[in-house]
């Protein structure tokens, strides 16, 4: 028969029972998992219940580090846990996960406690290990359903209070559900919507095409979002229809698919798009015409400028032919007073012919009316031609002219309305040039482009102006006596020319350090 202690614990064993062999019985037939470990975590012992929890026989387990056990993620806990025990502390119940040999996951709650020898040197851990996998098991599974119920309840919550009307409805086409925003939008009470055909709320000629339509969609399975689809209109308690975009959204419980329908009213939105399209269409007509009013303007100014130029360039065709032969004094010799009156009359008077040609050119550019007659030009020989058109007004003040260009340069382009822009450049160049400067005229071919440039050392121009000289009537400030000379239309004129065979005109210059205009033309191809 056993004894038991004087203080009323645990059984000792009779005095004919080897001591040790009576403890392992004992943690052999416990129902918790038993295990002995080094301060270093591997096993040496290891009961029936450790192998009934984890799956591993005695043999298997005994010699191996206790990390093994490790559910992914427990790791440095275990470590964590192994410190506190190494230090003579004991553990009680600590919740925690383990890895089955089947590769499951058992729950269990341990308690490890430090083995000391006869000085009380911790020399080993025993552990005690109880399963708890099916209370852990069954606490996640009421936390998801208590989740899952405070999700349910929010999501209704947002359907309840949604901006648009969001209704369930049935395989049979019934409404099950219908949110506050129903009841506002169609005129029912909820209780008159809950139970009733979806089609109470699609206008009368569509009704008999509507079940097909739902057990269509529940077919499909497909999801069909909001905005697409054709323009639908809904109708209310009280008969009226109002345009609708709908959404539809196939979901499945363990009966039947359900379909959830968001109906919103884009009423308001469907009379701004009209009233977009009336302002549309009324800007549209007024800018036709617009269009038309300058195009008849714009022919009346032509037709104007082309009178206007004739009756004026006519009679100063006739002044200056006069004065050339005032000039020659065929008919007598002019003394000093009258030869300075003649030079002025001839003088002014070709500077209101360029003036008058300019503004007839610059006139037929806006008007479209400007053709130009495109051929094979040698630029070479072009480039020629016009400086020494213009050496000798460059003479008079001691201005070099410089060229620098190859042979065999041939241009796509209006020959006459070429020599128009070089004319105009050379001019400027030598008009704003001191004496005693330098004008440098280049040409060369640059991908399928001839480039030409024409450099001067003159006054230059200031960076903030160098795309204002482009504009009409603009003349850009100088410092050669403070008045300005010509009609300001040169440069307009000659970038228009150039952008109209496709070219480029631009200009790179610096106060006082000269200017650089440079244009391009297309190079001709044979």
């Amino acid at each position: 028969m056993e004894k038991t202690s004087k203080s009323g614990g645990n059984p000792t064993p009779p005095t004919w029972v080897n001591p040790e062999r009576w403890l392992a019985a004992i943690v052999d037939s416990s129902d918790a998992a038993i295990m002995g470990e080094t301060l270093d975590g591997i096993i040496t012992s290891w009961n029936r219940a450790a192998t009934q929890m984890f799956g591993y026989s005695a043999e298997e387990a005994i010699g191996k580090p206790v990390f093994f056990l490790a559910w992914p993620g427990e790791q440095e806990k275990m470590h964590d846990l192994l410190d506190v025990v190494r230090m003579g502390k004991r553990i009680d119940g600590v919740e925690t996960a383990r890895k089955h040999k089947d590769g499951s996951r058992v729950f269990v709650s341990l308690s490890m406690f430090p083995i000391e020898d006869a000085d009380g040197t911790v020399v080993g851990i025993a552990k005690i290990a109880r399963n708890i996998t099916e209370r852990k098991l069954a606490e996640e599974q009421i936390a998801r359903s208590r989740a899952e119920v405070l999700a349910e309840r929010k999501f209704r919550e947002m359907i309840e209070e949604a901006p648009d009307a969001i209704l369930e409805v049935n395989q049979a086409g019934n409404i099950v559900i219908a949110n506050k925003t129903s009841e506002t939008l169609f005129g029912y009470t909820r209780a008159e919507l809950l139970g009733q055909p979806v089609e109470i709320l699609v206008p009368m000629p569509h009704r008999g095409n509507h079940a097909d339509n739902v057990a269509r969609f529940v077919r499909s399975g497909k999801t069909r979002p909001m905005g697409q689809g054709l323009e639908l209109n809904a109708r209310r308690k009280d008969g009226s229809e109002f345009p609708v975009e709908i959404s539809l959204s196939p979901i499945r419980n363990a009966q039947e698919v359900l379909i959830v329908v968001v109906i919103r009213d884009v009423s308001e939105r469907r009379k701004a798009e009209q009233q977009l399209r009336t302002l549309q269409e009324g800007y549209f007509n007024e800018l036709v015409a617009r269009q038309h009013e300058a195009e008849r303007l714009n022919r009346l100014k032509s037709e104007f400028m082309a009178s206007v130029s004739h009756e004026l360039r006519t009679p100063l065709h006739t002044i200056i032919g006069f004065t050339d032969l005032l000039r020659e004094e065929s008919n007598g010799t002019l003394n000093a007073k009258q030869a300075r009156f003649v030079e002025h009359i001839q003088r002014d008077s070709e500077h209101l012919l360029a003036l008058i040609n300019d503004v007839l050119d610059l006139s037929r550019i806006e008007a479209g009316g400007l053709s130009l007659q495109t051929e094979q030009i040698d630029i070479t020989d072009l480039l020629h031609q016009t400086t020494e058109s213009v050496r000798g007004q460059a003479a008079a003040k001691g201005i070099v002219l410089q060229t620098e260009y190859e042979a065999d340069l041939y241009a796509s382009a209006d020959r006459t309305r070429v020599r128009q822009v070089l004319l105009n450049l050379l001019s400027n160049a030598i008009k704003f040039t001191p004496a005693g400067g330098s004008v440098t005229i280049t040409a060369a071919i640059e991908d399928e482009w001839i480039r030409i440039s024409v450099r001067d050392t003159g006054i230059g121009i200031a960076p903030e102006e160098h795309e204002l000289i482009f504009d009409k009537f603009y003349q850009a400030a100088v410092t050669t006596g403070g008045v300005k000379e010509g009609t300001g239309l040169g440069l307009t004129i000659s970038r228009q020319i150039v952008m109209m065979h496709g070219g480029r005109l631009e200009v790179n210059s610096t106060r006082g350090a000269g200017s650089e205009f440079t244009f391009t033309l297309p190079q001709w191809v044979q």
